[in-house]
């Protein structure tokens, strides 16, 4: 889990640093959009880190389909959780990610980001797969699922490498549900968060 987002935060920064951009289909043209977003928000070395944070949330909060992405990796459990737990539960999600990402903005190391194509993915959504070419390494494979929510677009889903971060988080997310329940999962995040303080710079 931790090698998905390392690799999935550093797909998001560098998407913007190498693209050619040639004409592709809007679910392409969207994902370059973010990336470049995510360069500015966590780029501006003369913002504090809290303010970047924030920046790079509502990027996630707009970008992703955080809600949908949320419930789908708590699974049948969703349907136990009273609704206070219901919210808790998605905000603390929403930060636990933001904060798993931009703790491993460091692993960006000039990396090349390139658009290969799209592919269909059933009736709602399409892969806009890509290539990282790394120095002194294989390229690496991600493909990011986006979805239309009338008209607006989203990612759902990203693949690297064959590993899928929604079904890699369901899996987890799964099994502490399965111990502790909905309470047990909330208070895991509540102190995973822990280990994430902010700090200023």
């Amino acid at each position: 889990m931790q090698k998905v987002l390392r690799t999935l935060v550093v797909c998001v920064v560098i998407a913007g640093a190498a693209f050619a951009r040639p004409a592709f289909a809007d679910e392409a043209v969207f994902i370059q959009s973010l990336a470049d977003q995510a360069l500015v928000a966590l780029g501006d070395k003369e913002a504090s880190l809290e303010e970047r944070e924030r920046r790079f949330q509502r990027l996630l909060q707009d970008g992703f389909a955080m809600s949908l992405i949320g419930r789908f990796v708590v699974g049948r459990y969703w349907k136990s959780m009273s609704p206070n737990q219901q919210t808790e539960y998605q905000q603390l999600f929403s930060t636990w990610v933001l904060k798993s990402y931009a703790a491993r903005l460091g692993g960006y190391t000039g990396q090349e980001f390139k658009i290969d194509r799209t592919v269909k993915a059933g009736q709602k959504d399409v892969f806009v797969r890509t290539l990282i070419e790394q120095p002194n390494s294989a390229p690496l494979r991600a493909d990011w699922r986006v979805r239309s929510f009338k008209g607006d677009y989203k990612v759902i889903d990203v693949v690297v490498e064959g590993v899928s971060m929604l079904s890699t988080q369901r899996a987890e997310y799964t099994a502490v549900l399965r111990r502790h329940g909905p309470e047990g999962l909330i208070e895991a995040l509540q102190t995973r968060l822990t280990k994430f303080p902010a700090k200023a710079g």
